[in-house]
């Protein structure tokens, strides 16, 4: 039969990562607590900078959109305010369009009733005037 003969990597890989490690001068060292602790501190502290400024930029636009927030709610009230003065001056307006028409009506009555008035008048004294000789 053929078959092949298994390989194994594993053996030959721990004495290359060894042979490494010592070239690079690298055998030895381990992380220090110490190092860790100072990078975990920088970190943090690098953090805490980037999210103050964020947190400060993030206050400002709230408080910017609040400012916003009370002008567009102060227009909306004097808007309202403007129309209520408005429809109270169509009222009014529509009121006193309506009395200066009747006035209007009364006076074009008038004087046609006087004319017919003098005309008849008129007529009634001339059918009862003297006759002349």
């Amino acid at each position: 039969m053929n078959s092949k003969p298994e390989i194994s990597v594993e053996p030959s890989i721990k004495p290359m990562e060894e042979k490494i490690s010592k070239s690079a001068g690298l055998a030895g060292l381990k992380p220090q607590p110490e190092a860790v602790g100072d990078v975990n501190q920088s970190i943090g502290a690098l953090i805490d900078k980037v999210s103050a400024t964020s947190i400060a930029e993030i206050e400002k636009l709230v408080s910017d959109l609040q400012t916003v927030r009370n002008y567009l709610k102060a227009e909306g009230d004097r808007i309202q305010q403007e129309m209520a003065r408005y429809a109270h001056l169509t009222d009014t307006a529509s009121a006193s369009v309506k009395i200066i028409a009747e006035s209007l009506g009364q006076w074009r009555k008038g004087p046609t009733m006087m004319t017919e008035n003098m005309g008849l008048e008129a007529r009634h004294r001339n059918s009862h005037a003297p006759l002349s000789p």
